[in-house]
C-alpha cells in the first residue's frame, strides 16, 4: 500500500471532513464533487489527484458509520455466547444500523467499490491517527469488515463445530442470508421510506430464522 506524505494526508483529510459534513447536512443524494471541493477550499480537479472518484471518497467519509456499528457489537457480544448467538447478534445490530442508513451501508458493503473497503479503512487511520487511540480492538474488528463474507465465515465455522449447522449446508446458509439482507437493504434504499424499517426488519429475521431452522426469536423479544 502506498505510503502517504504529510501534505497528502492533510489534503485528503480536508476532503473527507468536507464530505462527512455535507452528508450530515444534505444527504448522500445531493453530494457532488463541486460542493465538496468548495467546502474544502479547493477546485474540483484537485479531488481527482487524491481520490479515484466521488464513490471512493464517499467510502472514506462513511467510516464513521462503521464505528458506531462496531461499538454496538463490542457492547452486545460476550465471551460466553455460543456461535449461533453471536451470529444472531451480529445481524440484529448490522440490520439496525444498515436499515437506518441504507445509502451508507449499501455503499460500504455492496457498492461498486466495496472491495476496496479494507484498504480504505487502513488509509483512513493513517489520515486520522488520533481516532485509533483507545480503540485498537475496535479498529482490528473494522479491518475484517472490508468483506462481509470474511466477517461471517469465522462465526459460521464455529457454528459447524458447535453443531448448530451442518458443514455441507454452511456455505449456502451464509450466502443466502447475506443476499437476503442485501435485497431488503436495496429495497429500503430505492423506496427511501423509513416507515418500512420495522416491517423489513421483521421480514428479514423471519427468513433468517427459517434458514437456520430456528423459531422466530425476533417476535419473542
Amino acid at each position: 500500500m502506498e505510503e502517504m506524505n504529510i501534505k497528502k494526508k492533510r489534503v485528503m483529510m480536508y476532503f473527507i471532513e468536507a464530505t462527512q459534513e455535507l452528508i450530515l447536512d444534505e444527504g448522500l443524494e445531493k453530494l457532488s464533487i463541486k460542493k465538496i471541493a468548495e467546502k474544502a477550499g479547493y477546485n474540483s480537479a484537485t479531488i481527482y489527484n487524491y481520490f479515484e472518484n466521488l464513490e471512493v471518497l464517499v467510502l472514506y467519509a462513511s467510516i464513521n458509520y462503521l464505528k458506531d456499528y462496531l461499538s454496538d457489537l463490542k457492547n452486545e457480544i460476550t465471551a460466553d455466547m455460543k456461535a449461533i448467538e453471536v451470529y444472531e447478534t451480529v445481524y440484529k445490530i448490522f440490520t439496525k444500523h444498515s436499515f437506518e442508513q441504507p445509502e451508507i451501508f449499501h455503499t460500504l458493503f455492496f457498492g461498486k467499490y466495496s472491495y476496496k473497503l479494507e484498504n480504505i479503512i487502513k488509509k483512513y487511520y493513517e489520515i486520522f491517527p488520533d481516532e485509533i487511540e483507545g480503540h485498537i480492538d475496535l479498529t482490528k474488528a473494522m479491518l475484517i469488515q472490508g468483506n462481509i463474507y470474511d466477517r461471517d465465515l469465522p462465526i459460521i465455522t464455529k457454528m459447524i463445530k458447535e453443531g448448530s449447522i451442518k458443514e455441507e449446508e454452511a456455505g449456502s446458509v451464509m450466502e443466502t442470508i447475506i443476499r437476503v439482507h442485501q435485497s431488503y437493504l436495496s429495497d429500503l434504499l430505492h423506496k427511501n421510506d423509513n416507515s418500512l424499517i420495522e416491517e423489513y426488519t421483521q421480514g428479514f429475521f423471519k427468513i433468517f430464522n427459517f434458514i437456520l431452522k430456528k423459531e422466530d426469536i425476533w417476535q419473542q423479544q
